[in-house]
């Protein structure tokens, strides 16, 4: 944090003995003055000298940035976080993960170069993929994809996950569907629930979901049930690095939870609403949208000087109209003096259509079918011209030495200090074979007590002894 050296800190996701950890650690590293530090989850488990190389490193990259800012007037880009793939090597990539393989030279090239400044000791799991074969065909990857837009989400037992987000929180319900694991009710809706809360924290690192979601759980008896499912989800929570906050399953079968919005979700960046229901999801029926344009055409018609109505609608509305309604029309025209024109738009789709009002002395002298509105063609997306990616100020800028490697670091660990080679040229004596001789003298003592108090114990005569009970 810099200029704020109050600030700082570390996660409140980590605790017990990684935290003390954490703590002794940063005690060890050299902060710069006026700064203060956060360590973060990935943090966990790192060495002092790892914690003090990232230090450096961004303190380096924080005064590129400060230098950056007075080189020209604003506004400009001053720096642009790192790409996809750096990204996802700095985030992802944990000790569970077994190798990491990539299809393209040129991406396979820039996570190479990356690795070896930052992560050497990983470079042996980061592996170019040259089979004929596609690497997402290979590890069925294409189909998990699939999933990550799909509405439902099956589970292995039979069940289903409903994901639906809305304007105010995402909610996820939990159905049995065709799920049959389990002797009875209670013990299906139970592994349901199980399998569904594993799934649940998948999908919310999958889609990339945050902000309030609520699960609505499949009703359970027992309350031990519902603190397994509650666990379950907490511990298939912990690898995911947004900031988690998760209630309890309330008397009706739901638990609230909270995800930190780190990125835009999977479906607000690779999707669109869609233009015919505007993300609704349902439309009007034919029956139901003919009845209310005829509701409209009566409203529009009792307004002065009105002389024609002309409207453009779907197909399927306005032959229900003209054949179902056409009773209703004619009763209109003779009521209102206002002649209808139906124009049925094949370029029209339910629930759209348009009604234009003419004035008197304005009636139009075209035929009908002339009349029809044709919708305006648009460059596709893919070839209107891109703008101009603006590029930061700040680019290029590189550890100035390779992070230490855990081999690194046991070697500095075992290299002395300058105050134990000087007691070494001061006696003669190395500090390592003086700690052992030390231990040596001490285990020579605890024996020699041993030995001593054995015999002490053979002069004790107790009452339960037997020369205790030998005649005098």
């Amino acid at each position: 944090m810099p200029n704020n050296p109050r600030a700082g800190g570390i996660s409140r996701r980590i605790e017990g003995d990684e935290r003390v950890e954490l703590q002794e650690a940063l005690r060890t590293l050299t902060v710069p003055e006026g700064m203060g530090m956060i360590v973060r989850t990935a943090g966990v488990g790192k060495q002092a000298e790892e914690l003090q190389w990232d230090l450096s490193y961004l303190v380096q990259l924080w005064h590129a940035i400060d230098n950056a800012t007075q080189s020209q007037a604003a506004p400009f880009l001053v720096y642009q976080e790192s790409n996809i793939i750096i990204r996802a090597l700095r985030d992802y990539l944990r000790k569970d993960i077994g190798e990491i393989l990539v299809d393209s030279p040129v991406v396979y090239q820039t996570g190479y170069d990356f690795m070896r400044m930052v992560m050497p000791h990983e470079l042996k799991r980061f592996k170019l993929y040259q089979d004929k074969v596609p690497l997402f065909t290979r590890y069925q990857i294409e189909s998990q994809i699939e999933s990550a837009f799909r509405h439902e989400v099956r589970l292995p037992s039979g069940g289903a996950l409903v994901i639906d987000p809305t304007e105010a929180l995402i909610s996820i319900d939990v159905n049995s569907a065709r799920a049959n694991k389990g002797s009875d009710i209670e013990e299906t809706a139970f592994n349901t629930n199980l399998e569904a809360a594993e799934e649940i924290a998948r999908q919310l690192r999958l889609r990339d979901l945050g902000g309030l979601v609520v699960i609505d759980f499949i009703d359970m008896g027992p309350s031990k049930h519902q603190r397994e499912v509650e666990n379950r989800l907490r511990e298939h929570l912990k690898v995911d690095r947004a900031r988690v906050q998760i209630g309890r399953i309330s008397r009706f079968g739901l638990l609230e939870m909270s995800r930190q919005r780190l990125r835009p979700s999977l479906g607000d960046a690779h999707a669109e609403v869609c233009p015919r229901c505007s993300g609704l999801g349902h439309v009007r029926s034919v029956e139901s949208l003919g009845l209310a344009v005829l509701r409209l055409l009566e409203e529009e018609a009792s307004k002065e000087k009105v002389s024609q109505l002309v409207a453009q609608l779907p197909v399927a509305v306005a032959t229900f109209i003209l054949n179902e309604k056409r009773v209703q029309i004619e009763a209109l025209e003779r009521r209102h003096m206002t002649k209808m024109l139906l124009i049925p738009n094949p370029h029209m789709e339910t629930p759209h259509y348009n009604i234009e009002k003419v004035k008197e002395g304005n009636d139009k002298a075209s035929a009908s079918h002339q009349l029809m509105v044709s919708p305006e063609t648009e460059t596709p997306q893919a070839l209107k011209p891109k703008p101009t990616a603006e590029q930061p100020a700040v680019t290029g800028v590189s550890p100035t030495s390779p992070a230490p490697t855990p081999e690194q670091i046991k070697q500095k660990k075992a290299t002395p200090s300058l105050l134990s080679r000087l007691i070494t040229l001061l006696t003669g004596k190395n500090t390592t074979e003086e700690a052992g001789d030390m231990d040596n003298q001490q285990e020579e003592a605890i024996h020699t007590t041993a030995d001593v108090e054995e015999q002490v114990a053979d002069k004790v005569i107790t009452p339960h002894s037997d020369k205790a009970h030998k005649p005098r």
